[in-house]
């Protein structure tokens, strides 16, 4: 399966750079998340589905990472 990094023709470092700006976008968008639930609960408002979202979307990442990780094994043997 291609990648965007594929379609836009990347070299290795061009490569790393971009995985290296993606998991930086995943951290910038926990900051957000996570003031966002602080800002709730400063309201007093508990939010549940903000809280709970978090181990759920780990999981789920998680989970993708297993399934393509074993796939990607199988087509190379």
């Amino acid at each position: 399966m291609k990648s965007e990094m594929d379609y836009l023709r990347m070299d290795e470092r061009q490569r790393l750079c971009w995985l290296m700006a993606n998991r930086a976008i995943i951290f910038v968008i926990f900051i957000a998340w996570a003031g966002a639930i602080v800002d709730e609960l400063l309201h007093g408002r508990i939010p549940y589905f903000m809280i709970i979202a978090i181990p759920v979307l780990a999981l789920i990442r998680f989970l993708f990472y297993l399934y393509y990780s074993r796939r990607l094994s199988s087509l190379r043997h």
